[in-house]
């Protein structure tokens, strides 16, 4: 019970009062009045400037989340094959310790890598790939270099975890049967890690969906994503009404697709073992 008293009043009740707000009419100073209508939602799906971004989000969400998943698998493989030991220990906390620093300090530490005086643009003039620095912030690349930098993370902590189970006689089994590594890899021991692949795609996709500090710092405010536009409609526009309403859609795209991938997984896996 208490519990659910902390859930209902610290979660449950911010997000009715925000959906209160999204359906309220707007002044031409864009303050909200009493009253309910569907218009900010109309607006949503109909201007470009928000549903091109609603669009853009999902598609580096995406993008982002598998770029996450097969770069965690070198990491987390390595780790899961290591004994208790102090590299294992070190290794752990290489991993682990982005995670104990601020997003923003992460953040700001791409900002001066892709600077124009920064090591990225002088090592490029320098080895004779560029005559002169180029632009590398404000980019789409470096918006998608840098959020998978900073949820990287989260998909290689549960793949470690599913990795770390596999029955090594399964794997064994695998390569006295004809099989080699790459086959044994393919075949064995990424089909049975897939339930730690999938727990670090949702959190990753669920994470990229609503991210918006790490695309704000790198490639700035023009970026079309929808946690941008929310940012935008709030500190700048003031309309708080539209912003709880992108919010609103926002968040039900991502439940929508992570139930989706959910309910997936659990078919193929249904199927797999009958």
């Amino acid at each position: 019970m208490p519990l659910l008293v902390f859930l209902l009043a610290l979660f449950v009740a911010p997000l009715v009062r925000l959906l209160q707000l999204s359906f309220r009419p707007v002044d031409e100073s864009n303050a909200a009045l009493p009253g309910y209508t569907v218009q900010q939602y109309v607006r949503v799906f109909t201007e470009p400037f928000f549903y091109e971004a609603l669009i853009r989000t999902l598609l580096t969400a995406v993008l982002v989340t598998v770029l996450c998943v097969v770069l965690a698998y070198p990491a987390a493989y390595t780790l899961a094959q290591r004994r208790p030991g102090l590299l294992r220990t070190l290794l752990f906390v290489t991993v682990l310790s982005p995670l104990l620093t601020s997003v923003v300090v992460r953040s700001y530490g791409w900002v001066v890598l892709l600077g124009a005086n920064g090591p990225v643009n002088r090592a490029l003039v320098a080895l004779g790939f560029l005559d002169q620095p180029a632009h590398l912030l404000t980019s789409y690349s470096a918006v998608v270099v840098s959020v998978t930098h900073v949820l990287l993370p989260f998909a290689i902590v549960p793949l470690t975890t599913a990795l770390g189970g596999l029955d090594r006689d399964v794997l064994r089994a695998s390569r006295v049967l004809g099989a080699g590594p790459v086959r044994t890899f393919a075949r064995v021991t990424v089909p049975l890690s897939l339930p730690g692949a999938l727990s670090g795609a949702l959190v990753v996709f669920a994470l990229a969906m609503g991210i918006y500090i790490t695309p704000l710092l790198v490639g700035g405010a023009n970026q079309p994503l929808a946690g941008i536009r929310v940012y935008d409609q709030i500190s700048t526009v003031f309309d708080y009404p539209v912003a709880a309403a992108l919010s609103f859609v926002l968040l039900l795209i991502t439940v929508l697709c992570t139930t989706g991938l959910g309910a997936a997984f659990r078919t193929w896996e249904g199927r797999l073992h009958g």
